[in-house]
């Protein structure tokens, strides 16, 4: 684990759908879901002979013809990480990787999980963890 970066479990799980629905909703195996709702950065992988691209998109204003670029559906999540600031960086195993900043004013991302918890980065990078998947750690 790398110095202040905090694991999520939605590591290995396969990505099931992606929704457009204020803001980026991606629906992922094992009933968990992440939902991104402030500008982010979304590294392509290659195509034919266009080489890795980074763009970044407003998921709260997609345009149609962007849609495309968001194609992971069928991938699996292969990382998935935020750091102490409220930063997310996600890899897919078909070489997009997605990472979300922490805002100022917005909760900029959140990953729901029915069996694991709930994590968001709140406004000002604030990032709150609700796990009830593992004992609380004395201290936290």
């Amino acid at each position: 684990q790398s110095e202040g970066m905090s694991e999520a479990w939605i590591e290995g799980c396969p990505v099931q759908r992606i929704m457009f629905r204020d803001g980026l909703v991606i629906s992922m195996g094992d009933y968990n879901e992440v939902v991104v709702g402030v500008p982010m950065w979304l590294t392509l992988p290659p195509a034919g002979r266009w080489p890795r691209e980074i763009v970044c998109d407003d998921p709260k204003a997609v345009l149609d013809e962007e849609r495309p670029l968001f194609n992971i559906s069928g991938s699996t999540c292969t990382e998935a990480r935020w750091n102490d600031q409220g930063d997310l960086h996600m890899e897919f195993s078909d070489d997009h990787v997605i990472d979300v900043p922490h805002d100022d004013f917005d909760t900029a991302w959140e990953i729901y999980g029915k069996y694991h918890g709930y994590v968001a980065s709140l406004p000002r990078g604030k990032v709150r963890v609700v796990r009830h998947d593992v004992p609380e750690e004395a201290g936290a």
